[in-house]
């Protein structure tokens, strides 16, 4: 099932006529970033940028981008037919997490095929593009897997985390302090040393997508992503760190971060997920120093447009809105929530701001549980500013069928609920550069529950027809089957 490596991966979307290989010179700066973004918003196939300005005789020539964003490529990324659905994916991906898969350390692997140390690393040597034009710079982690453990535990993360080349040698990183790494970091940072890091870039999908799914505290996510391959991940031991990579990644950072205020040095600005900039400065952050790359020959670089690219329909990136849903769902009902039927993250709107679940209502304030539930998670922080509770008819990724449930099913003033004043995603463009400050970098949610189910209390009508609530208003199942089987027939020439 699993594809070995992103080479194998993007050689399977070419047969499934999914990729485009351009060959026309780009220019990494703002040209290549727009063309994936049209790309994108026009639900074009992925794709491998293969002429580069300044690049044609560089270490790194290629940049894949748009490999997964679609729900079809998405499909195809875990072994499924192209065509299985966003709930179908959610209860499989639930399903294989369930059983783990430990790594295999290999002795050496594709990703050691060049080595370089010290004065040798120059990281201009490969096309990081510049995405927009008013981006502080151009950045080399957009679409890749950070790696740092726990140095009490030795708990291994991954995780996508922004960064931005300030020199040859060094990277300017977004760390915020509650993310699994920031917890790493703060650790670290208390023993005095700096925290070794791992950047692979260039990845199996799978583990590109564990990467960014925000499993518990203590999951070692090489066993999620094995578990999603249905194989293990192969891993091998950093050149000048205790840290393991996968062992086929296409490009590999080893590096150290201070959490030193001293050592910080400027980042940004970068036009993010929600579409938006959240400044149009810098601002200090902390640094990551690149004491060596290993690579693979002739590596493929990746990188991944976001901003108003990633909230059109035809860009959601749906495994974002996958890994979160999944872990939602069993974090609810890991806290005792009955009832649950789905779970989605409208993917428009980075996958875990506005959050659907749909439940067979057992009991009053069902809801109100569910709300309560997730936003005491520990997951919580950028997770469900706004949560839609819907009935289990509703198709919790239909966002059509979810805004009708909100017109149909809800008064405002006993239906609608707002929990003031709790954390929030840091890079919500509703947070003033004030609110950031005050937090320590964290942001602030005032969050809203809509419950968009139909009353509890309400009886059957006779009105209804025995229902406790107004009946649908839909073709009966009979004679949709007898449309379609003559659809042709009528003059269609797809299948409705």
């Amino acid at each position: 099932m699993a594809h070995r490596d992103l080479r194998e991966f993007l050689e399977f979307l070419d047969k499934k006529d999914h990729l485009l290989r351009i060959k026309t010179e780009v220019n990494w700066d703002e040209e290549l970033g727009t063309i994936a973004e049209q790309a994108i918003m026009n639900g074009e196939k992925a794709l491998l940028f293969e002429n580069i300005k300044d690049h044609t005789n560089t270490k790194g020539r290629r940049v894949a981008m748009g490999h997964w964003v679609t729900s079809r490529r998405t499909a195809l990324a875990l072994g499924l037919e192209e065509n299985t659905s966003n709930l179908e994916m959610l209860n499989i991906w639930r399903e294989r997490v369930k059983s783990p898969i430990k790594p295999i350390a290999v002795s050496t692997g594709p990703c050691k095929d060049v080595i370089l140390k010290g004065d040798d690393v120059n990281l201009f040597e490969f096309p990081a593009p510049k995405l927009h034009r008013k981006d502080g710079g151009r950045y080399f982690l957009t679409c890749h897997a950070d790696i740092t453990t726990d140095p009490d535990t030795g708990w291994l993360n991954l995780g996508i985390y922004r960064g931005m080349i300030l020199s040859k040698n060094t990277i300017g990183r977004l760390l915020v302090p509650t993310q699994h790494w920031g917890i790493h970091s703060r650790k670290y940072h208390a023993m005095g040393r700096p925290m070794p890091i791992a950047c692979a870039l260039g990845l199996d999908p799978v583990i590109q997508m564990v990467a960014c799914t925000p499993f518990p505290v203590g999951v070692n996510e090489f066993d999620m992503a094995g578990a999603l391959r249905g194989e293990p991940v192969e891993v091998v031991k950093c050149e000048t760190s205790d840290l393991y990579v996968p062992a086929h990644a296409e490009i590999v950072l080893e590096g150290e971060i201070s959490m030193d205020p001293n050592t910080f040095q400027k980042e940004g600005p970068f036009g993010e997920y929600p579409g938006h900039y959240t400044t149009l400065w810098s601002e200090p952050r902390p640094v990551m120093k690149v004491n060596c790359i290993t690579y693979r020959s002739d590596p493929i670089f990746t990188s991944s447009t976001v901003g108003l690219a990633s909230v059109d329909p035809h860009g959601s990136e749906v495994v974002v809105s996958l890994g979160t849903a999944a872990e939602v769902w069993n974090q609810l009902e890991a806290y005792g929530v009955q009832g649950i039927t789905g779970v989605w993250g409208d993917p428009g709107v980075s996958g875990w701001t506005n959050i659907c679940v749909s439940i067979k209502k057992l009991y009053y304030g069902h809801a109100k549980q569910v709300a309560a539930a997730l936003w005491g998670a520990g997951l919580s922080m950028g997770v469900g500013k706004f949560l839609v509770v819907v009935d289990s008819d509703v198709d919790v990724t239909n966002l059509r069928l979810i805004n009708a449930a909100i017109a149909n099913r809800v008064q405002g003033q006993k239906d609608v609920v707002v929990f003031p004043g709790t954390f929030g995603g840091p890079l919500d463009p509703g947070n003033s550069p004030e609110i950031k400050h005050m937090t320590g970098g964290i942001g602030n949610w005032d969050r809203v529950l809509i419950d968009a189910t139909w009353p509890f209390e309400w009886e059957a009508r006779e009105e209804w027809g025995g229902l406790r609530h107004p009946p649908e208003c839909r073709a009966e199942p009979d004679m949709v089957e007898k449309v379609l089987k003559r659809w042709r027939e009528y003059g269609f020439t797809t299948r409705s």
